[in-house]
């Protein structure tokens, strides 16, 4: 049995944990899944004017085409870590340095996702609001309880 090279796995699980906290939608197809495409899907639910829907859709659009300069960004920062890791004698320092740009970069993503939630909610009325704040615990609750985020209560 071949053994994995310890630097191999950090930098696998570093890739897939940064990874998954990167923009708005990872995935095929032109609406692609996750958080920028529920998002669009719940607004379309509240049954908002045409016109308002447009507008909102545009904020989660400009919000998802900087997400990809972001996503890039990620990639390289990652890339750059895997080549630390695969030294025979890996700078410890240089490791440790490369993690902190990792983690602004996971706070970066994840400041933009939340100012486009902010910006998304200015623009409802709080009837409206309530209705995005509903649609979003059903959803939360109907995930496995492994993929919600920590702090959130299970149930409204």
């Amino acid at each position: 049995m071949k053994r994995i090279p310890w630097a191999a796995m950090v930098a696998t699980v570093l890739c897939l944990s940064a990874s998954a906290a990167v923009g708005w939608d990872r995935g095929p197809g032109p609406e692609g899944f996750g958080p920028g495409a529920r998002l669009e899907q719940n607004l379309e639910e509240l049954g908002l004017e045409p016109a308002k829907l447009e507008e909102l859709r545009a904020i989660v659009a400009d919000s998802r085409r900087a997400g990809e300069e972001h996503r890039e960004r990620m990639r390289s920062t990652l890339a750059e870590m895997h080549a630390l890791l695969e030294a025979d004698a890996p700078d410890e320092a240089a490791v440790m340095a490369q993690v902190e740009q990792i983690g602004e970069l996971r706070t970066e993503a994840h400041k933009a996702m939340l100012r486009t939630l902010l910006a998304v909610r200015a623009e409802l009325t709080p009837e409206q609001r309530d209705q995005l704040r509903e649609k979003m615990r059903e959803e939360r609750s109907r995930m496995p309880r492994w993929r919600r985020h920590r702090g959130l209560p299970d149930q409204p």
